[in-house]
C-alpha cells in the first residue's frame, strides 16, 4: 500500500491508526489536491492500485443535499463528505464523473464532521453520500462515532448507504434512528459493478446486520435497463422473497444522472450503460421510459 499524506493530516488519530495497521510506504504532499486534482489522470489504473489520500479539511463539513436524492421528508437535508471516492468501480456511478483521480481521500480530522453534526436539529444526514463508508470499516471503524453521534441526537436520521459486506465489523445494538440501506442489484447487473461484492454476499450481510439490531432498508436503485430487463428483475425480486428480506423498506428508482457527469463518465468506461441513449432534459440524463421501469419493478 501507498498513502499520500498531508504534513498536517499526520498527528491526528485516524492517520496514525490507519498507519499503524498496515504500515504503508508513505508519501507526504503538501495538499491532497496536487495529487487528487492533476489533469489526465488514467481512473481506471488508479482504481486497481492500493493507494490512499490522508488529508486534512479545512471547512464545509456538511453540504445541503442533492435534489437527485430523497430527503426521508426532511426539510434538513444534509451531506458528509468525510471520504471522496469509493473502493469499488461501478460503471453507474456519478463518482467516476465527478472527480478526476481513482485514489480515495480520507479526511482524517473526522471530529470536525461530526461536531457540525452535532449542531443540527430535525435534520437527516447522510454520512456515505460520495462515497461507501462501510466499504472503508476495514480500513478505520468509521461508523462508531456517527452511531454514537445517533444515540445522543434521537432527532437526527443518519443514514449510511452501502454495497458493502462488512457489516460483521460494525458495532452492535445501534439506535433506531441510525440507518444502513444496502444497494442490491440483479446477478446480471454485478458485472457493472466493479470490485463490488455480489448479491448474495449483500443479502449475506443484510442478515448480520439485522441480528446486530441494524435499522436497514433495500434500496432497488438505480434500475438498470439491461436486455431482457423484465425477465431479470423478475427473478431478482423473487430470489429477494425467498431470503425473507421483503418485508423491510423498499427504495426505488432508475439509473438518472447529471448530463455533465456522464459525458466525463464516457471517458472513463465504455460501457453500454453510459452510451445508453438517455433522455436530457433539465441538465439530467433519465430514461424515456422511466415511469414505466418504475411502475414495473
Amino acid at each position: 500500500m501507498i498513502v499520500y499524506i498531508e504534513k498536517k493530516a499526520k498527528n491526528y488519530q485516524v492517520a496514525k491508526a490507519i498507519i499503524k495497521k498496515f504500515n504503508p510506504k508513505i508519501i507526504e504532499i503538501n495538499h491532497y489536491k496536487d495529487i487528487f486534482n492533476r489533469s489526465h489522470q488514467d481512473y481506471n489504473y488508479q482504481k486497481s492500485q492500493n493507494r490512499l489520500i490522508l488529508a486534512v479539511k479545512e471547512s464545509s463539513f456538511l453540504y445541503k443535499g442533492s435534489f437527485f436524492c430523497d430527503n426521508r421528508g426532511y426539510k434538513n437535508f444534509y451531506y458528509s463528505t468525510q471520504i471522496l471516492g469509493c473502493v469499488y468501480n461501478c460503471e453507474y456511478c456519478y463518482i467516476g464523473g465527478m472527480y478526476p483521480c481513482g485514489y480515495p481521500v480520507i479526511f482524517v480530522n473526522e471530529d470536525d464532521f461530526l461536531n457540525e453534526a452535532s449542531k443540527l436539529k430535525n435534520s437527516f444526514i447522510a454520512i456515505s453520500y460520495e462515497s461507501d463508508l462501510l466499504a472503508f470499516e476495514g480500513i478505520y471503524p468509521f461508523h462508531k462515532k456517527w452511531i454514537n453521534l445517533a444515540k445522543k441526537n434521537s432527532d437526527l436520521l443518519i443514514e449510511s448507504r452501502t454495497k458493502s459486506a462488512n457489516t460483521k465489523l460494525l458495532p452492535p445494538n445501534p439506535p433506531k434512528n441510525f440507518l444502513l440501506t444496502f444497494s442490491l442489484s440483479p446477478i446480471e447487473i454485478n458485472r457493472f459493478e466493479k470490485k463490488a461484492p455480489n448479491l448474495i454476499k449483500r443479502i449475506e450481510a443484510i442478515k448480520v446486520a439485522i441480528n446486530k439490531g441494524y435499522n436497514i432498508e433495500i434500496a432497488i436503485d438505480p434500475i438498470i435497463k439491461i436486455d431482457n430487463f423484465k425477465k431479470v428483475y423478475k427473478a431478482f425480486i423473487e430470489a429477494l422473497k425467498k431470503e425473507n428480506i421483503l418485508n423491510l423498506p423498499i427504495q426505488i428508482g432508475s439509473f438518472r444522472m447529471n448530463k455533465d457527469f456522464l459525458k466525463k463518465l464516457k471517458k472513463v468506461h465504455l460501457s453500454e450503460i453510459v452510451y445508453y441513449p438517455y433522455q436530457i432534459k433539465n441538465n439530467q440524463a433519465r430514461y424515456k421510459d422511466e415511469k414505466e421501469i418504475i411502475e414495473y419493478i
